[in-house]
């Protein structure tokens, strides 16, 4: 928590609590025996879906809503949301387009720093969410080209586009756009609090909420501190009591806790019981033994002097936890006042500069002396360090910890747990994916830092930004160990599969790919991957061009299966598989030389054949051996060998006769 002039922010309280905008995931990592990395969560566009229908459940609708719900009516519609800061302008756009439409449509996120990666088509009833919110003036100006076109391709596929609006470039505003604006008010303070409260079952009534000390603030405070107001209250009840008793807790830990903390540190003249405090604020729930030990390891780190008293004239840790307000229970401790721990974190990380280096190191000693702590004491201590390295704004030395981390696999765990939190700080989100792209682009990148980056691709990337997670996972692919595990390639097809709007910007990027001057190699089995099924929306062209850079590049046995494969989806094929064939051979016609084009069609002709002379099972009204005749004539004609043509001939011969 951090105290300021106007107010307090509550950063992390005590657990897994959630203090932002929409829904929050728990993730947790772990290592079978196969070390094989799993994570308990949905599929990416389970996860994006059920953020927006977290929201849609706790929404509130602000004055001027009925108006955006107009201007969104029929599909090919966009809206541009503006307000006051405060007000909720993203989540009443979000929700806006989740009420749009279909459950089915899909729903797209997009931002300035991926412009790059974004799949420049847009799918049939696609719902699009553009938050230029936080953007300089420069910025906004430049932002408006692209949404113009964004207008145009909603418009064209039957679409929804939901802009929000930054208050204070109203003016830098194009005149073209200003009949999609729609302003909105701040919602009701009281029934925003009360729906939150109500889906974590604390039933109070509207009057109740207005007689209690948190009445003052419900006709003034943003959205954000509303929202972290009811988890505030949500923790208080663990402590017993009536809804007015958790009330009062929550408001002195919102509005006083900053002070508290500032005095308490002040009135500390040891520099060992500020080393305790700070320990047990990152600690906060460990065991106290582990607290005592990584408080002496502070002390250690700050080049504190030894306390020479004979150990048993020092004051033991009970009292000295106790005359810190930090109470032990069953073994584990924790601070007696609501969110308290967090305001000391955040008090020591502002106002002791000088110590941010010491404080990172000591972290970095804690998770990796294992025997201190549990994977889940690790984590969540890491959490908090992250946390307050992002509000001071030191992103560099948390990337530079977590490239380290991830050289192993057993830290691997701590590293996502700092990628997710900077992934989605509203403030550093895009440095950090950034900061991911480079990593993926790196050729001496470490196996540990692939197979991280690929599960914070899917998790966390995924659901908001599909096509910068793409992108990512496709260049990890390109660089995976030869013979060694293909985590980001399965993760890459697993993507384009689950999200069909990715499936031929992966398709196209793997063409270019093939058809580098040094082309890459992997993605010879990414497109015979992507091809085998072959999905119905794939372009002719793209698909023979994919092809002709296989034949191209690799070996015959890399490609003869998927030549057989097509083979054998030709056989069910509404056409006979024509289409198919044709692919194939133009693929083999655009081969820039004659005799790799030559040793190619003998190589189909080959293939075809034994083949066809394989039995299977496979039900299908045309037989292997049709297929293979039918492959066999166009691979004649394209060698200039016109196949006898046996009626023509009789015909003929009976002319003569």
């Amino acid at each position: 928590m951090t105290y300021h002039e106007d107010g307090t922010r509550i950063h992390n309280v005590q657990g897994q609590t959630h203090t932002g905008n929409g829904a929050q995931y728990n993730f947790y990592y772990r290592y079978d025996a196969g070390e094989r990395l799993i994570r308990s969560g949905g599929d990416p566009l389970r996860v994006a879906l059920e953020h927006r229908r977290w929201l849609s459940r706790r929404f509130i609708a602000p004055s001027g809503y009925g108006s955006a719900i107009e201007k969104l009516k029929t599909p090919g519609s966009s809206v541009l949301v503006s307000g006051p800061s405060g007000a909720g302008r993203r989540t009443a756009a979000a929700v806006l387009l989740h009420q749009a439409g279909k459950a089915e449509d899909p729903f797209r996120e997009i931002s300035l720093d991926g412009l790059q990666d974004e799949p420049t088509d847009l799918a049939k009833g696609e719902r699009v969410l553009f938050d230029l919110s936080d953007v300089s003036e420069e910025k906004f100006v430049d932002a408006q080209a692209l949404l113009k076109t964004y207008w145009g391709r909603v418009e064209r596929c039957c679409g929804w586009l939901a802009v929000v609006l930054p208050p204070e470039h109203d003016h830098l505003l194009r005149s073209e756009f200003r009949q999609l604006v729609v302003s909105i008010g701040r919602p009701n303070g009281g029934a925003v609090l009360q729906r939150h409260l109500r889906r974590a079952d604390i039933e109070v009534s509207r009057s109740m909420l207005d007689r209690s000390v948190l009445g003052e603030l419900l006709g003034s405070s943003p959205m954000r501190e509303l929202q972290q107001l009811s988890e505030l209250v949500i923790q208080a009840r663990s402590q017993g009591g009536e809804f007015d008793t958790w009330a009062g807790l929550a408001l002195v830990a919102l509005r006083e806790r900053g002070r508290e903390a500032a005095v308490q540190i002040a009135s500390l003249n040891d520099g060992r019981q500020r080393a305790l405090l700070f320990t047990a604020a990152m600690l906060d729930g460990a065991p106290v033994d582990s607290v005592f030990r990584l408080s002496e390891r502070l002390l250690s780190r700050v080049d504190y002097p030894e306390d020479e008293r004979p150990r048993l004239d020092r004051t033991d840790l009970n009292q000295r936890l106790s005359e810190l307000g930090v109470e032990v229970i069953e073994g584990r401790i924790r601070f007696k006042a609501l969110a308290y721990g967090s305001a000391v974190r955040a008090h020591f990380w502002l106002y002791y500069p000088d110590l941010r280096q010491t404080f990172r190191t000591w972290v970095d000693d804690a998770v990796r002396a294992t025997e201190w702590l549990d994977p889940a004491e690790r984590q969540r201590l890491v959490g908090r360090f992250a946390e307050q390295v992002l509000n001071v704004g030191d992103f560099r030395s948390l990337t530079d910890l977590v490239e380290a981390w991830m050289e192993g696999t057993g830290l691997l765990p701590e590293a996502l747990v700092v990628l997710r939190q900077g992934l989605m700080d509203e403030r550093w989100g895009s440095d950090f994916r950034m900061r991911i792209y480079d990593w993926s682009i790196d050729p001496g990148i470490h196996p540990g830092l692939v197979r991280g980056l690929v599960q914070i691709c899917v998790d966390v990337m995924a659901p908001h930004h599909p096509g910068q997670a793409l992108v990512r996972l496709h260049h990890l692919a390109r660089r995976e160990e030869v013979n060694g595990s293909h985590y980001a390639r399965e993760a890459l097809l697993e993507l384009a599969r689950t999200d069909r709007r990715l499936y031929p910007r992966l398709l196209g990027r793997v063409c270019e790919g093939l058809e580098r001057s040094e082309p890459w190699r992997p993605d010879v089995e990414i497109f015979l991957a992507l091809v085998d099924p072959l999905p119905v929306e794939a372009s002719k062209e793209v698909l023979a061009r994919g092809w002709a850079g296989v034949l191209a590049v690799a070996p015959t046995e890399l490609w003869v299966s998927g030549v057989e494969a097509w083979l054998s989806a030709a056989r069910p094929a509404e056409d006979g598989g024509e289409q198919l064939m044709e692919i194939l051979i133009d693929a083999a016609d655009r081969l820039h030389t004659a005799d790799r084009r030559i040793a190619v069609l003998s190589r189909y002709y080959l293939l075809a054949y034994d083949w066809a002379a394989t039995s299977d099972e496979a039900l299908a009204s045309v037989s292997r051996a049709d297929v293979a005749a039918r492959f066999h004539r166009k691979i004649d004609r394209a060698q200039g060998i016109e196949p006898l043509d046996l009626s023509s001939a009789e015909s003929t011969e009976g002319r003569g006769r």
